[in-house]
């Protein structure tokens, strides 16, 4: 091969590895940008829903608190059922990851007590956003299409195995009945509360709501 070949060789194979690893660098910076979106849209969703309901947040309003347009809604979610599936499993992940450490910082013997009193705290109930999902959007599950319910159960599940290990219990069973029992009736006490309106009031609720269910539950 002449010299002349060589270099025209050498200066070829330069150009093309310069654009492979631009290429290479867009893709992973377009998938990368996509990802993120994705997990921005997601934590919006997860809080927005919890506030207002997953009805009244629409695609729209979501896409705008994140900074995208509505259009770009579908290149991340099939639909809005998608979107609040998701969103759901993140609001469980997020209270459970909480709980975990709200129970891990507790005296020792005392963490059931612990999430109790935080769960029927009037910053709970003050903070629908980034609390629990069952009191601030179980009606609004109970109408979705039941596609859509077994996989939110399936959230609900993996929820209940993390808080599991703080239930008194001989048995998995005797645990899991105590749970099913203990954190539905505290979502209804937080959403009867979130209805009220004198800030007294609440108060009273909150307060003889932790007393009963400590006593019932954490003590002995």
């Amino acid at each position: 091969m002449s010299t002349e070949c060589k270099i025209e060789t050498r200066s070829i194979l330069a150009l093309t590895g310069i654009r492979i690893r631009a290429y290479s660098y867009t893709v992973r910076y377009s998938l990368e940008h996509k990802a993120q979106n994705h997990e921005n849209i997601l934590s919006v969703a997860a809080r927005s829903f919890r506030e207002h309901g997953g009805d009244s947040s629409g695609i729209g309003t979501v896409m705008k608190k994140v900074g995208l347009t509505k259009g770009g809604f579908y290149r991340h979610f099939e639909s809005k059922d998608e979107l609040f599936v998701e969103a759901v499993a993140r609001a469980f992940d997020e209270m459970g990851s909480g709980m975990l450490e709200i129970a891990k910082s507790a005296p020792e013997g005392q963490a059931l007590r612990a999430i109790i009193e935080h769960y029927l705290s009037p910053r709970h109930a003050n903070s629908p956003g980034m609390g629990c999902v069952v009191s601030a959007l179980g009606p609004e599950v109970a109408r979705k299409p039941l596609s859509v319910r077994k996989r939110i159960e399936a959230s609900r599940e993996a929820y209940r195995e993390r808080l599991l290990p703080f239930i008194p219990g001989q048995t998995r069973e005797e645990k899991v009945a105590k749970f099913q029992l203990l954190f539905p009736s505290m979502a209804g006490v937080l959403t009867a509360v979130r209805m009220t309106l004198s800030a007294q009031r609440r108060e009273k609720m909150l307060m003889e709501a932790r007393n009963f269910f400590i006593k019932c539950f954490a003590e002995g």
